[in-house]
């Protein structure tokens, strides 16, 4: 009983959002933490960090705007070129601005399941976790967004693993293409700037 009850508490939230896609999905476990966190807006980001009294810069990392949840993963002008990559792998003319729209954003562009969705969207998150605290503690700043995108590759490649013979091709061949616009994105830094695609507009974000 005590087993269940944990569980439920997990997989749906007070205000009625699902999350057993999370726990579900094939990825190691303190990834689905990681999305978990992701996902309810309770990773800890400076502007968490600030209201906890910590007296640190509360800038993002990648540009000059207050670091919260969804300017991290979503509105940073970093990240939404890493989405604009993707979004050019399958026609998408916008990218999405927050966890919620996300969910109907790719639904939209790559009809195709669930838990493809969720995998790439916790590989991008987490890449961009990985590259945001390398720069924080580190002072390693990526040289191009597309540096994320590989970062991801490289575990959605090892996370690929955890699925049947017959899926994990499947999933290799998504995320070769994922690579492939990393690296046409790469070979045009000293040409063109990575393409950034606008929000949805508000009446598409209420039709869907």
């Amino acid at each position: 009983m005590f087993t269940k009850s944990v569980y439920d508490h997990l997989t749906l939230c007070p205000g009625g959002a699902q999350f057993s896609h999370n726990w579900k999905a094939n990825i190691p476990y303190k990834i689905k933490i990681f999305t978990w966190l992701v996902e309810n807006g309770a990773v800890l980001t400076k502007d968490s960090m600030v209201k906890r009294k910590w007296l640190g810069d509360p800038t993002c990392v990648f540009c000059d705007q207050l670091e919260t949840v969804d300017h991290l993963f979503f509105l940073c002008p970093v990240v939404k070129c890493v989405w604009g990559m993707i979004g050019s792998c399958f026609g998408a003319f916008n990218t999405p601005i927050n966890c919620d729209q996300y969910k109907q954003w790719i639904a939209r562009w790559l009809p195709g399941g669930q838990i493809v969705h969720h995998f790439g969207f916790t590989a991008i998150c987490w890449a961009t976790w990985k590259c945001r605290n390398k720069a924080a503690f580190d002072r390693k700043i990526i040289q191009h967004p597309a540096k994320i995108l590989i970062q991801a590759y490289a575990f959605m490649t090892y996370w690929a693993g955890l699925h049947s013979s017959e899926f994990h091709g499947k999933l290799l061949d998504g995320v070769k293409s994922l690579l492939a616009c990393a690296h046409r994105s790469l070979a045009q830094q000293t040409r063109v700037a990575p393409r950034m695609l606008p929000a949805p507009p508000e009446e598409e974000e209420q039709e869907e």
